[in-house]
C-alpha cells in the first residue's frame, strides 16, 4: 500500500500532540491543587517560623545633585528667590506615601516644626531671604516617608545661594485723576515683582509725604479715597481719607492722613516686598477742590460764549438760593466743541472711572444744575450721558437736578440707542423728522405756552414768548404718567418744496419727572453773545424766563431764600 506525497502517513500526527499536551496540563492542574491543598493542611497545623525582617527606610533624591550651589555661582549669577525644586524616593521594602520639606537660612539651626508634608514630587518655593538682606544660602531638605510612616534619615539636601530683586510699581496712566478733582478720587497701579507675585508683602501709599507711608494689602490694585471733609468749617485746609478698594468699592478701616483741600496734592506710591526691599516710587500731582455746598453747578456749556451763558444760569441760583449760600462748580466745558455738528470727545474734567469714582463723587451733593450745549444727540462725547448712568446714588439719597440742554436729532440714532441721558431726563422719545421736512422753525414772537403746573408749585408758569429765531432746537414728546409736561412751543415746519405750516405734535420743549426729581427746560434763556433774554413773557416781561425757572427749582425742592 502506497501513500503518495506522505500525506496518510503525516494525518496522525497532530492528534498526538494534542493528546500529549491535554494530558500534561491535566498534571500540572493535579500537582498545583495538591500544593495549596498541603499548603492550607500545613497552615492549619503550624504558623511561620522565623523573625520577620525590620522595616528598611526610604531614600530621596533631589533633581539638584549638588549638595551647595554656592560655590558654583558666582554673585552676580545668584538664583531668584523663587525656585522651581523637583525630587523623588523609592522605598526597598513598600513604596513612597509622602515627602516632607523643609528651607531655612544656612546660619539659622532647622526644627522639626519647619517640614511641610506634601504628596507632591515638585514644588514653586518662595526662599526666605531676612528683611533688609539682598542676598542669602537657603538649605532645601526633603524627605521621602513610606507606607509605614518611616522617614528617611538622611534627607537629600542642597543649598541654594539667592538674592532678591526689588519690586516695580507703575501707576495706570489712562485711569489717573484728573488735573482737578472733588475730595474722591481713584488710582490704579501695577505692581510686580521678579521673585513672584508671593514675594510681594504690601502696597504703600503717602499724600504729600515720601517718609511716611500707610500700607495697603499686596494684592490691592485699585483704591478710592474718599476725604473726611467738614463744608460747615472754612478753615479746614487738610483731611484724612478713607481707603475702598477695588471697583466693587469695598470699605476698609484703612485711612491716609496729610490730604490738602484747595490745594496740589502729591500721591506716592511704592511696593515693598517680604525682605522689606521698596520700589522706586511712584507719583502724581493734582489738584483737590474742597466742596462747601449742596448744591452743584454744572458748566456743560461747551463753546467759547460760555463765559456768558454761564453767567446768566449763575446769577439765577444766587438769586433763588438763601443769601450768602455757596454754590460749587464743576466745569466740563472744555474741550470745546468743534463744527456745527458738535463732533468732540467728553471732557477731560470728568474721571476716567464712572464706578465707582464718578458715582462717588456726584452723590456729594443733594441739587445738581446742569447747562449743556448737548446731551441726548450721542452717547459718545456729551459729558451728561457719561454721568447720567452712575447717578442712582444721587437719586437714592434724594438728589434733584435741573438740566438745561437743547434737544436736537441724534447724529447717529443707531449708536444712541440707549443713551443714558435720555433714561434720565423727562422725556419719552426724541422726535425724528420725517423725509418731506427740512426743519422746524421756532419764529420770533411765537408762542411758549405752558400747560401743566410744576408739582408741588401753586404758582402758574408764566407764559412765555421767543425773541429770537429758533431752527436748531427740538422740541421732543412727553407722554406717560410718569412725565409732566410744562410748555409746548408754537414750531412751524419747513417742507422740502419751501412749504410753511403749523407743527402739529409733539411740541414740549420743558417738562418734569411726575415725581420731581429731574426737570428738563430744551430752549435757551439768553443770547450767548449779548446775554440779553431770547425768552421773555408774553406781555414782553424780560424776566419772565428767569421766573418760570424759579418756579422749577422750588418744584425740585431747592433750597430757597
Amino acid at each position: 500500500m502506497g501513500w503518495p506525497g506522505g500525506q496518510r502517513l503525516l494525518e496522525p500526527l497532530p492528534t498526538r500532540q494534542i493528546m500529549v499536551q491535554e494530558a500534561v496540563t491535566s498534571l500540572l492542574r493535579t500537582l498545583v491543587v495538591s500544593i495549596l491543598l498541603g499548603g492550607v493542611m500545613t497552615g492549619c497545623d503550624a504558623g511561620f517560623t522565623g523573625e520577620p525582617l525590620p522595616n528598611l527606610p526610604p531614600e530621596t533624591y533631589l533633581s539638584v545633585r549638588d549638595s551647595s550651589l554656592v560655590d558654583n555661582l558666582a554673585d552676580e549669577e545668584r538664583l531668584v528667590s523663587t525656585v522651581y525644586v523637583s525630587w523623588t524616593g523609592d522605598d526597598p521594602d513598600g513604596y513612597v506615601a509622602a515627602y516632607e520639606f523643609r528651607y531655612y537660612d544656612a546660619a539659622a539651626v532647622p526644627t522639626e516644626a519647619l517640614w511641610v508634608r506634601t504628596v507632591r514630587n515638585d514644588s514653586l518655593i518662595l526662599l526666605p531671604i531676612p528683611p533688609g538682606r539682598a542676598t542669602a544660602n537657603v538649605v532645601f531638605e526633603v524627605r521621602a516617608i513610606d507606607n509605614e510612616g518611616l522617614a528617611d534619615p538622611t534627607p537629600a539636601r542642597t543649598v541654594f545661594p539667592i538674592r532678591n530683586s526689588p519690586p516695580e510699581i507703575r501707576l495706570i496712566s489712562f485711569e489717573l485723576p484728573p488735573d482737578t478733582t472733588f475730595p474722591i478720587f481713584s488710582f490704579s497701579w501695577q505692581a510686580e515683582d521678579p521673585d513672584g507675585a508671593v514675594n510681594l508683602a504690601r502696597i504703600e501709599v503717602s499724600f504729600n509725604d515720601s517718609t511716611q507711608f500707610v500700607a495697603l494689602p499686596p494684592d490691592v490694585d485699585f483704591v478710592t479715597f474718599v476725604a473726611n471733609v467738614d463744608r460747615d468749617n472754612p478753615t479746614q485746609t487738610e483731611a484724612t481719607a478713607r481707603v475702598y478698594t477695588g471697583r466693587a468699592f469695598r470699605s476698609t478701616t484703612i485711612e491716609v492722613p496729610g490730604l490738602r483741600l484747595d490745594a496740589e496734592n502729591t500721591f506716592y506710591v511704592r511696593a515693598v516686598d517680604l525682605a522689606d526691599t521698596s520700589s522706586a516710587l511712584a507719583r502724581y500731582t493734582w489738584f483737590v477742590k474742597k466742596p462747601r455746598s449742596r448744591v452743584l453747578l454744572v458748566n456743560d456749556y461747551r463753546k467759547a460764549t460760555g463765559t456768558v451763558v454761564m453767567a446768566y444760569h449763575r446769577a439765577i441760583l444766587r438769586d433763588f438760593l438763601p443769601p450768602g449760600m455757596p454754590i460749587d462748580e464743576w466745569d466740563l466745558s472744555q474741550p470745546y466743541v468743534t463744527g456745527s455738528a458738535g463732533n468732540t470727545p467728553r471732557s477731560d474734567a470728568l474721571p476716567p472711572v464712572p464706578d465707582p469714582t464718578l458715582r462717588q463723587t456726584l452723590a456729594l451733593w443733594d441739587y445738581i444744575y446742569w447747562v449743556s450745549t448737548a446731551t441726548v444727540n450721542s452717547i459718545v462725547g456729551n459729558n451728561l450721558p457719561y454721568a447720567a448712568a452712575v447717578m442712582d446714588l444721587f437719586f437714592e439719597q434724594g438728589g434733584r437736578i435741573l438740566v438745561h440742554s437743547p434737544v436736537t436729532q441724534p447724529r447717529d440714532p443707531a449708536a444712541n440707542l440707549g443713551n443714558p441721558a435720555i433714561l434720565l431726563l423727562p422725556l419719552s422719545d426724541l422726535l425724528v423728522l420725517p423725509d418731506t421736512v427740512r426743519r422746524l422753525e421756532l419764529a420770533s414772537g411765537a408762542a411758549i405756552t405752558p400747560v401743566n403746573t410744576p408739582p408741588g408749585v401753586s404758582t402758574v408758569l408764566p407764559p412765555l414768548q421767543s425773541n429770537r429765531f429758533f431752527i436748531n432746537e427740538l422740541p421732543y414728546f412727553a407722554e406717560g404718567a410718569t412725565i409732566v409736561p410744562l410748555y409746548e412751543a408754537d414750531y412751524q415746519y419747513l417742507s422740502r418744496r419751501g412749504r410753511r405750516g403749523r407743527w402739529p405734535h409733539p411740541r414740549t420743549v420743558a417738562s418734569i419727572s411726575a415725581d420731581a426729581r429731574v426737570a428738563l427746560f430744551g430752549l435757551p434763556l439768553v443770547n450767548e453773545l449779548t446775554g440779553e433774554p431770547v425768552l421773555i413773557g408774553a406781555d414782553g416781561d424780560p424776566d419772565a424766563g428767569r421766573q418760570a425757572i424759579m418756579l422749577l427749582l422750588r418744584s425740585l425742592g431747592f433750597p430757597e431764600r
